[in-house]
């Protein structure tokens, strides 16, 4: 068991669904199911497993065995990495239709980072046996995950570009898009984001310090380019 905030949760809160899933319902928009086949979009889906977890429970740790990929069907996760120096990084935030635990697919791998439940979760497992299996039948399935393992690549890629050579300006409106993109919902002309600390996400995903996120999007605001309370940010704009 592991201690979240004041409550203890563990793995042995996820829950196992015992239905045969046969629809895309939820997930209609993932890219690893993009360009199958119904035969072998059915072959993807029935070879997985469907699990509901509360929110806060880990569902893998970094540096354990990594056993299985995951889907997102709703809900949101958050991938956190623990440096060599005992600092926590957000990597990102899962949202439905991603993969993740894609390390998962190789054996004898391990998980390079946490994923625990933002929210109540559901989500699609396959074991390690189960994705080579698909990876050798289905060629359209194996070139799907080579391209979402290749796009994540490519984000660490450019967040560890502006690490080095952004301002921390440029930084934090790197995170706001990012953030906006990847968990904010949409309302008219507005973008909002929420979340139990959306300015130390920021800070996280950006480099920075929390002081200097709210500094920025303090000028944004007067700007007229978004508002900001605890937990919520509302986006008219991409700040320029």
């Amino acid at each position: 068991m592991l201690l979240i905030g004041a409550r203890l949760v563990g793995r042995s809160q996820v829950t196992r669904v015992h239905t045969v899933v046969t629809s895309r319902d939820g997930i209609e928009d993932a890219a690893i199911f993009e360009g199958l086949s119904p035969a072998d979009l059915k072959l993807a889906i029935s070879g997985a497993s469907v699990r509901e977890a509360p929110e806060g429970t880990f569902l893998f740790n970094q540096g354990e065995p990594a056993g299985e990929v995951f889907l997102l069907e709703c809900g949101r996760v958050r991938l956190n990495e623990i440096t060599a120096d005992g600092v926590e990084l957000l990597i990102r935030f899962v949202r439905p239709g991603d993969v993740y635990g894609d390390r998962g697919a190789i054996a004898g791998a391990e998980y390079g980072a946490s994923a625990v439940s933002e929210t109540q979760v559901r989500t699609y497992a396959w074991t390690t046996e189960v994705i080579t299996a698909l990876l050798n039948e289905v060629p359209q399935f194996a070139r799907n995950l080579f391209a979402i393992t290749a796009r994540y690549l490519q984000d660490s890629r450019e967040r560890y570009r502006l690490l080095a050579t952004a301002s921390a300006e440029h930084r934090i409106r790197w995170a706001l898009a990012n953030l906006a993109r990847g968990i904010g919902s949409r309302k008219g002309n507005a973008t909002i984001i929420t979340g139990r600390s959306v300015q130390r996400d920021i800070a996280n995903l950006a480099g920075t310090t929390v002081y200097t996120v709210n500094r920025v999007l303090s000028g944004y605001e007067r700007r007229g380019l978004l508002t900001k309370e605890r937990g919520r940010i509302v986006l008219f704009g991409e700040p320029k």
